[in-house]
C-alpha cells in the first residue's frame, strides 16, 4: 500500500477501567488520527463468554501490547476474563479514535467465510453474533472418545496455545478449565511449526512429544508468553517418545 509499517512493544496508559485496572494502547496507535481494529472473531482458549477472542480483545490485549496483556491477565484472576476484556475494550473506544472494526470469521479450513465492518457503537453487540457464527463453523474431531490423538504440528499461528483446546478438549489453566464433549486420553504432538519461531506455548497440554520438537523450542518467547498469560503449566515438557529417547541415549 506504500505506507510505513510501524510496530513496537511500547504502550501508553490512556485510562482505567471501573475497577481501577490501567488501560494501555500502542504508542503509535495513540498518536494516530483514526484507528481501525481488525481481528478474527473466534472462541478463546481460556474461557467461554458472549465475547471471547475478537475485536474487543484486540482493543484490550492486542493494542495494549505486553504491558496491557500482563495487567489484564493478572486482573482476570480477580475480575474474570470476560469482564476485563469488555471493560478495557469499552475504555479504548471511549478514549481512542476508533474509526471502525473489521471482524473476520473463518471456517473449519482456515478460509475467510465472513467479513463484517462495524461502527464503534455496534461493535460490541455485533461481535457476539460473529462469535456464534464462528463456533458453528469451527472444525471438530469426528469422535468424542479418543484413546490417542496424534497432532502432526502445533504452532502459535494455529492457536494462541499451539494446540486449540476448543477442538481437542484438552485444557489446563490456573483459572480453571471449560467443559468440552471431547475426551482425549493421550495426546501426542510431533512437531512445532516454523512460523512459531520457537514459541512452544501449549506444549504442556500434550502427554507425549518428540526430541525434534523439543530441540526447536526457544525458551525466551515460550516463557514470556506463558508468564504473561499466567499459564506456566503450558510450557511444561511432556514425556519424550521412547524411540526418540533411545536415539538420544545412543548419541
Amino acid at each position: 500500500m506504500g505506507v510505513p509499517l510501524l510496530a513496537s512493544m511500547e504502550a501508553v496508559e490512556i485510562g482505567k477501567t471501573e475497577d481501577g485496572v490501567p488501560v494501555y494502547i500502542d504508542r503509535y496507535a495513540s498518536e494516530a488520527d483514526h484507528i481501525m481494529v481488525v481481528n478474527r472473531v473466534k472462541p478463546h482458549t481460556k474461557f467461554k463468554a458472549p465475547i471471547e477472542s475478537g475485536l474487543m480483545k484486540m482493543m484490550a490485549i492486542g493494542m495494549g501490547k505486553q504491558s496491557g496483556a500482563e495487567y489484564y491477565h493478572k486482573a482476570a484472576v480477580q475480575f474474570t476474563f470476560p469482564k476485563i476484556i469488555v471493560d478495557a475494550g469499552r475504555e479504548v473506544m471511549k478514549r481512542a479514535p476508533i474509526l471502525c472494526g473489521l471482524g473476520i470469521v473463518e471456517n473449519g479450513y482456515d478460509e475467510t467465510a465472513r467479513i463484517k465492518a462495524l461502527k464503534p457503537e455496534e461493535l460490541e453487540e455485533e461481535e457476539k453474533k460473529l462469535l456464534v457464527l464462528s463456533k458453528q463453523m469451527m472444525p471438530r474431531l469426528p469422535f468424542n472418545e479418543i484413546d490417542l490423538l496424534v497432532v502432526d504440528e502445533m504452532g502459535k499461528e494455529i492457536s494462541g496455545v499451539g494446540i486449540d483446546p476448543n477442538i481437542t478438549g484438552r485444557n489446563r489453566d490456573m483459572l480453571g478449565v471449560f467443559p468440552h464433549p471431547t475426551n482425549v486420553r493421550r495426546l501426542f504432538v510431533r512437531d512445532l511449526t516454523a512460523d512459531s519461531n520457537g514459541n512452544a506455548v501449549g506444549i504442556g497440554l500434550a502427554d507425549i512429544t518428540t526430541r525434534r520438537l523439543v530441540e526447536k523450542i526457544d525458551p525466551k518467547p515460550t516463557y514470556m508468553n506463558c508468564i504473561t498469560g499466567l499459564s506456566i503449566e503450558k510450557a511444561a515438557i511432556p514425556f519424550i517418545s521412547i524411540r526418540t529417547r533411545e536415539r538420544w541415549r545412543l548419541r
